[in-house]
C-alpha cells in the first residue's frame, strides 16, 4: 500500500519547473518530484554514511584512489 500523499507547496526558477513539466509529461509532476526528492535524501544519506566511514577508518589511501580511476574512467 502506497503512502498517504501530502499536500505541498513549493517555489522553484520558472525555467526550472519548466523542464520539470515537460519531462515529468503523462506521469505527473508530483510523482516526478516525489521521485526527485527521494533520490536527492538517498544521495545524502550516502554522503553522511562516507563521512561516518572516513571517521572510522580513515580515508581511502591515493594510491587505491589511482588504481580505482584508471580501472573506471570517466565515461
Amino acid at each position: 500500500m502506497a503512502d498517504a500523499a501530502e499536500k505541498l507547496s513549493v517555489s522553484m526558477p520558472h525555467k526550472l519547473a519548466s523542464a520539470a513539466r515537460k519531462r515529468a509529461g503523462r506521469r505527473g509532476l508530483s510523482s516526478f518530484v516525489a521521485r526527485a526528492v527521494a533520490r536527492e535524501l538517498e544521495r545524502e544519506a550516502l554522503g553522511e554514511f562516507l563521512d561516518e566511514l572516513d571517521k572510522t577508518l580513515g580515508p581511502v589511501p591515493d594510491a587505491e584512489l589511482k588504481r580505482v580511476r584508471r580501472e573506471w574512467p570517466k565515461r
